[in-house]
């Protein structure tokens, strides 16, 4: 399965790309609004609400779900491997983003 992400957030859409071109995972990544949810088994409201990702059977959102994508990476390994030291602090900071990611657009993306 693909990182599914929100393709009408300049933040989100942004994001997505900075993390393709640094690290270059071997995982997809497509807007969740041209992905087929129903063959994922994600619903719409989980892609409105936080990135997902699942593969072999296991689930994740948010921070989680963007530390799983990169760790198919293929650029900056050692990099990716520190990410689990990290990860409390992005489940703490995602919910935060993801609600002003439009206000995070406005401001940081002109």
């Amino acid at each position: 399965m693909p990182l599914l992400f929100d393709g009408d957030c300049r933040f989100c859409t942004a994001a997505v790309a900075w993390m393709r071109r640094r690290f270059d995972p071997a995982a997809e990544s497509v807007a969740w609004q041209e992905a087929d949810l129903a063959a994922l088994g994600v619903t719409v409201e989980e892609a409105e609400q936080a990135v997902q990702w699942a593969e072999g059977g296991e689930r994740a959102s948010g921070a989680d779900a963007i530390a799983s994508w990169l760790r198919t990476a293929r650029r900056l390994r050692p990099v990716v491997r520190l990410f689990p030291v990290g990860l409390p602090l992005g489940r703490l900071l995602y919910p935060v983003v993801a609600r002003n990611r439009s206000r995070i657009s406005t401001m940081v993306l002109r």
